[in-house]
């Protein structure tokens, strides 16, 4: 037995001269997207938790296959690295984080590309001196690309107290 909302879709595609079936086909298919959307936005998200962690542990391997080949992170003055200039940072043993935590996440996919934004706070060391801390606002902007998703880009903004 159908329900009262059913009835009077019904009723109303039949008025327009729609078919049902095509409705119930576009609602099903509706769904599909959803749900296909969801899991690429959860695997979004652990892939960058696997960032985070490669990131804290300074894992070159993890990060050199997960950075697209025209990677650019923007720090958060304003400065540039390449992959190979963020790979070295790590390689080189340069940069050693103490802790780095990323806090309310968001993913938004559209087809092949992605955007994640989050909140990241961290304790580094560069070339053994304390990188100034605090929280930052960082957008990372993947594309799927070489059968996976990679990492194109990210900006880390610093979060400055109200005025």
């Amino acid at each position: 037995m159908a329900s009262l909302k059913e009835t009077h879709i019904r009723s109303l595609a039949s008025a327009r001269g729609m078919n049902v079936r095509s409705l119930s086909n576009d609602n099903k298919e509706a769904e599909s997207m959803t749900k296909a959307t969801t899991l690429v936005e959860d695997d979004l998200a652990k892939l960058g938790e696997n960032l985070r962690r490669a990131e804290l542990l300074g894992d070159v391997v993890v990060l050199g296959d997960v950075l697209a080949s025209d990677f650019r992170g923007i720090g958060p003055r304003g400065f540039i690295l390449t992959k190979e200039d963020w790979l070295a940072k790590h390689r080189t043993g340069d940069l050693k984080y103490e802790a780095f935590e990323r806090r309310e996440i968001t993913v938004r996919t559209y087809g092949d590309a992605a955007i994640m934004t989050s909140r990241e706070s961290a304790k580094a060391f560069y070339k053994g001196r304390e990188v100034p801390g605090g929280d930052y606002r960082a957008t990372h902007v993947f594309v799927r690309q070489e059968g996976g998703w990679r990492l194109a880009g990210i900006q880390l903004s610093p979060i400055l107290p109200g005025i």
